[in-house]
């Protein structure tokens, strides 16, 4: 992709991705939230390269890159392991189940892409190429 508009749409879905996640963790607790966000985070990314790879450049920098690039927390991750040992020993568990779940929005995608590998929907939701 050339030009601005990547750009621009990675940041705009980063800013509305980052508050969700903020607010979730204020309403959940931040361990609670920590985990939400990058479980949920993961099962979307799966369906969302699922449906728009290859197709929806647009869609997925605002989607995929922005908005759950935003959502989802490595760093805040990372610093509640460093910080705890329950944390910590629990860090393999929640990659496993983040690898699963980013697997079964990769089906979930799939199928709701249909079988004849043609894109849901007719036209990008964000924008013309």
């Amino acid at each position: 992709m050339h030009g601005w508009r990547p750009w621009v749409l990675v940041g705009l879905g980063g800013a509305v991705g980052a508050v969700a996640r903020v607010l979730l963790s204020e309403a959940w607790g931040t361990e609670a939230g920590v985990l939400a966000v990058n479980l949920v985070g993961a099962f979307l990314l799966g369906v969302a390269d699922a449906v728009w790879r290859g197709r929806r450049p647009l869609t997925v920098a605002f989607w995929g890159t922005g908005v759950l690039g935003g959502f989802t927390t490595v760093s805040a991750w990372a610093v509640l392991m460093a910080g705890s040992w329950a944390w910590f020993w629990g860090g393999p568990a929640l990659l496993g189940a983040g690898v699963l779940l980013a697997a079964l929005g990769l089906h979930a995608g799939a199928v709701l892409r249909g079988r004849d590998g043609g894109p849901v929907g007719d036209g990008d939701a964000v924008g013309a190429r």
